[in-house]
């Protein structure tokens, strides 16, 4: 059996990423992290992801003291360079380039709202976890005095379908009531780590939400109690496996695996026979 040091020499920090439950699940995990495939075998960032990461970065420059017009414009372009990785993703692309400059305009209509002055952004932070070796935490996207505050898009879906009159038929993003468990994980690893409490902000071209724990059951601490010790079972979890090994074919026989799982989908069928080789899938 391997020592604690392997471990942390192959993992050196549990973020969200590598130990939510549903947006990594184990056997995704260890093929990511543990068994490693090459950059070019990954998933490429498709246009949803791309449109997320240039709002938030246009909505910082703007914060920051950039010219907002001239964040904007530039923000807009870097979007438009995005290269689709298929025919519906350049649909979705279209979609997210039209819709950039109202969701940048309610972002930082939420930011008005809550009234928080940043003093960082994309701080580092890391926190203890019981029974967890290494730290716990991530970056986050802007922090503030007396909290820290998260930033989530939502964009209208390309159906790949057509109206009569030869427009691309949309579906909205659906009205955000609650937050979504695995932001609500997020953040409360992060709140943990930075020992302030979390403001969550989705905002979307029609509309922005603020969930905080004036608002929101979720965002008080027993419900962030929960969602942390979700995160922190899970990183025990795997924690855990590594002791037993750093070999994926060893560590396929201690956990399933399930393609149908969405975070699969986008590989091409080359990588998929590497993977299911070391499960030993018949086929």
């Amino acid at each position: 059996m391997n020592s604690t040091s392997n471990t942390n020499t192959l993992i050196d920090m549990w973020f969200p990423s590598r130990i939510d439950t549903e947006n990594c699940p184990m056997d995704w995990f260890l093929i990511k992290y543990i068994h490693g495939l090459e950059p070019d075998k990954m998933p490429p960032a498709n246009a949803k992801m791309r449109s997320g990461s240039t709002v938030e970065s246009c909505v910082v420059d703007i914060m920051s003291g950039r010219a907002e017009q001239e964040a904007r414009q530039h923000w807009q372009h870097v979007l438009e360079q995005h290269f689709p990785i298929h025919d519906k993703d350049e649909h979705q692309k279209n979609v997210c380039v039209g819709q950039f400059q109202d969701v940048v305009t309610n972002l930082l209509a939420a930011f008005k709202e809550i009234q928080k002055e940043p003093t960082e952004f994309q701080e580092l932070v890391k926190g203890e976890g019981k029974g967890i070796d290494v730290p716990m935490g991530g970056f986050v996207d802007v922090t503030a005095k007396d909290s820290i505050i998260e930033i989530k898009t939502q964009w209208s879906t390309a159906t790949g379908l057509f109206n009569k009159d030869g427009s691309l038929r949309l579906r909205k993003p659906s009205k955000t009531d609650t937050p979504q468990k695995s932001h609500l994980r997020q953040v409360a690893t992060y709140s943990n780590a930075a020992e302030k409490p979390p403001i969550l902000i989705v905002a979307n071209a029609f509309e922005y939400t603020v969930f905080d724990d004036m608002n929101t059951e979720f965002m008080r601490k027993k419900q962030l109690k929960h969602a942390f010790e979700t995160m922190r079972l899970s990183a025990r979890a795997r924690q855990n496996l590594l002791k037993i090994s750093d070999d994926p074919k060893v560590l396929a026989n201690f956990v399933p695996l399930n393609l149908m799982h969405f975070v699969w989908k986008e590989l091409d069928e080359e990588v998929l026979k590497e993977i299911m080789d070391i499960w030993g899938v018949e086929t």
